[in-house]
């Protein structure tokens, strides 16, 4: 199966939010937030409710490693950030989008977390699932692809008029531009290419003084948390994050690994109810989740 019809619609939908958001969401109405004196103190904006992270990879991918947690941070924050900005997302991450690698396809395709898509963030529950592979890593660098969907989330009172792009809330859809050919709810994945370069301050020194370490290796899976609230990306830069136009069998399988309840069309992948039935949307524990450093 290929993503077909559902895939280049998403694409056309994801370049539209690039290039088309409304002046009145561009105008400066972020969700107030006082600044946290130290990383340390950071939490997430309330208004984006209760969802959580769960990530899957290839058995020999270290998921907690710091190279591939930073591949991680970037993927999470980047979602925080297309709702409340990239300022008010995961520590450092606003300097971090910043100094980004201007590519030949733009500042790395995400100019639209230059200030959030909505006036509002939208209070999502369920589960954000992500699928990472053909990771490569050298001493300084670390690329991967990851596989995400829309499918897993969803609005519990709409915040915003709900695009096909945009998580699915708990009314029934009778838009026929929101439902596919079958009159099922689309839910469409996107692969993402991301590549990452250590550095260690201008003068290039492989132990910089006083460097906080940003290394998840060995934490506790026990007790994981939703969010870091340490710098992951001091000492990362942005080489690339794109989306890419082709299917990716891998992601197809992984979906309806992850979704069974879910329906195959001839547009890819839909929900098997209208409206959505959270029951099968659960918030399940992060994973592996982050554990924070004591505030300072």
């Amino acid at each position: 199966m290929t993503a077909g019809r559902g895939l280049a619609l998403a694409l056309a939908a994801f370049a539209v939010v690039l290039g088309c958001v409304p002046t009145d969401v561009l105008e400066n109405k972020t969700p107030s937030a006082s600044a946290p004196s130290s990383p340390s103190d950071y939490a997430l904006p309330a208004g984006l409710g209760p969802y959580t992270n769960v990530w899957s990879a290839d058995p020999d991918v270290d998921l907690l490693s710091e190279p591939v947690a930073v591949v991680r941070a970037t993927v999470e924050a980047k979602a925080v950030a297309e709702m409340v900005g990239r300022h008010e997302s995961y520590p450092g991450y606003g300097r971090f989008l910043d100094q980004a690698t201007q590519t030949a396809v733009g500042r790395n395709r995400i100019d639209v977390e230059d200030t959030p898509r909505y006036e509002r963030p939208i209070a999502l529950n369920g589960t954000r699932r992500y699928r990472m592979y053909d990771v490569e890593e050298t001493d300084t660098t670390i690329a991967a692809s990851i596989c995400d969907i829309t499918f897993g989330i969803y609005q519990q009172h709409p915040a915003v008029w709900r695009g096909i792009w945009d998580p699915a809330d708990l009314q029934k859809v009778t838009d026929p531009d929101r439902l596919d050919t079958d009159g099922h709810i689309p839910a469409y994945y996107h692969l993402w290419r991301i590549e990452l370069k250590q550095t260690h301050g201008p003068d290039n020194n492989p132990e910089p003084p006083n460097a906080t370490p940003t290394t998840t290796t060995g934490l506790d899976r026990a007790d994981p948390e939703r969010y870091p609230n340490q710098d992951m990306f001091e000492e990362w830069t942005l080489e690339r994050y794109s989306v890419s136009v082709s299917a990716e069998p891998r992601c197809e399988a992984w979906t309806l690994d992850a979704y069974p309840m879910a329906v195959v069309g001839s547009e890819g992948f839909a929900y098997p109810t209208n409206p959505v039935d959270p029951a099968y949307l659960p918030t399940l524990p992060p994973f592996p989740g982050w554990t924070h450093i004591p505030a300072v």
